[in-house]
């Protein structure tokens, strides 16, 4: 039996969107290793496990803690996926100067162009239906790569259905998934200052900063790059553990991390 998170009914919700996912037969997932990808692929391993395909793009876009999930649920053996096909397709969105310019369409290119790959992959596996991890809590949100997804028809069952985050994770919790509490990540390019082009040194020194961070024990981060330095972003829990400023010896491990200067104090994320 489903738990209950946030006065819902996540049993019949859950229900719902086994439905949903049964009335299109097959499905691929554009599988980035999150939490609303893995929530989506636990289900459908629920729902229709011989018809699911699983398409991971391998992008510098992602951050480390993604990339790791991604690749361990792709390559090892794990039971919650192992009825589910996986393909792995090479995604160097910096190849693209529309993307890698970082205006304000960014994400629309880039969404379109790796989910127009995915497609691609879906139509060579006789698939027709194609998803992402969209969930309700993207709704309202004014999201370019949105756009995108509706123009290439992709589909966003846990929206569709009105699934949130935090009914998610309880129910990955319920299921045994170790990750079922893993931060939001965000797509590195995000860290880059709109308007500053978007470049590989660019990315491995946000990741370099927050890789850092992440073995200190701290786990909603944000390494922002603008204007030739380093502003840093915590969660709220967080930012009762650090206080307002970070010790100088941290300090001076990201800033041969970044390559650059470090802001001393930090901010709060979510803002």
């Amino acid at each position: 039996m489903a738990t209950r998170a946030d006065g819902g009914d996540l049993e019949n919700k859950l229900v719902r969107l086994e439905g949903l996912l049964q009335s299109w037969g097959s499905v691929a997932v554009g599988f980035s290793g999150g939490v609303d990808s893995m929530f989506l692929a636990a289900v459908c391993a629920r729902a229709i496990p011989g018809s699911t395909l699983l398409v991971r793009l391998d992008t510098p876009f992602a951050s480390t803690p993604e990339r790791e999930s991604s690749r361990e649920l792709a390559v090892l053996p794990n039971a919650p996926f192992e009825s589910l096909s996986v393909v792995t397709i090479p995604f160097d969105a910096l190849e693209d100067e529309r993307i890698a310019r970082n205006d304000a369409d960014r994400c629309y290119w880039c969404k379109r162009a790796g989910f127009s790959r995915i497609i691609e992959v879906a139509r060579v596996h006789a698939i027709e239906v194609v998803a992402d991890g969209s969930n309700a809590d993207d709704a309202h949100d004014d999201r370019p790569g949105m756009r995108a997804l509706h123009e290439l028809g992709v589909r966003s069952p846990l929206m569709e259905t009105g699934w949130h985050k935090a009914e998610e994770r309880a129910l990955l919790r319920a299921w045994g998934f170790a990750r079922w509490d893993m931060p939001a990540g965000a797509c590195l390019a995000t860290r880059v200052r709109r308007g500053e082009p978007v470049t590989a040194a660019k990315l491995d020194a946000v990741r370099g900063c927050e890789d850092y961070l992440h073995e200190l024990g701290f786990r909603q981060v944000r390494a922002r790059l603008g204007a030739g330095s380093v502003r840093l972003e915590f969660g709220a829990e967080e930012l009762a553990r650090t206080g307002e400023e970070l010790p100088a010896t941290v300090l001076a491990e990201l800033e041969q991390c970044a390559g650059c200067p470090v802001d001393s104090r930090i901010a709060r994320y979510p803002r």
